[in-house]
């Protein structure tokens, strides 16, 4: 299965952040879409980074009294690991794990073409595991489908 098969269903629905915004305003965000992370856009609408509720806990965790008056350039984080429509789900769960994140941007042609999650991805494998799972027990049982 690809990460396109995913943005099938889920569409390609993103929210974003200006890098000049608070930390506050990025919290309204998050609780109003609930949802986990923002991606974040320059002025000239440019990818500079991300933000998730991990890295506003964190802030909040070092400083308290201030921390939701912090720009959300100078909490995010810079690098920014993409994948493409065409990757393998396989491939993107190794990467998710292996860099430590939940959520990635997908890419393609260097436009923005949605966001996939870990729950995506485990959600996905599930799904197509379950339909293998029925069929093997069709074969079995000699049921022809």
């Amino acid at each position: 299965m690809k990460v396109k098969d995913i943005l099938k269903q889920k569409g390609p629905e993103v929210f974003t952040i200006g890098e000049e915004k608070t930390l506050a305003d990025a919290v309204k965000i998050l609780a109003a879409n609930n949802i986990g992370v923002l991606l974040v856009l320059s002025s000239e609408a440019k990818i500079v980074g991300i933000i998730s509720e991990r890295d506003i806990i964190r802030t909040l965790a070092s400083d308290l009294a201030n921390s939701l008056s912090k720009k959300v350039k100078d909490v995010m984080t810079q690098q920014v690991i993409v994948v493409e429509p065409e990757d393998d789900l396989e491939y993107v769960e190794k990467v998710m794990t292996q860099n430590r994140c939940r959520h990635i941007p997908v890419i393609h042609n260097k436009v923005l073409v949605g966001l996939i999650s870990i729950g995506d991805i485990v959600k996905s494998m599930l799904k197509e595991t379950e339909t293998e799972n029925k069929y093997l027990k069709d074969y079995i049982s000699g049921v022809v489908g």
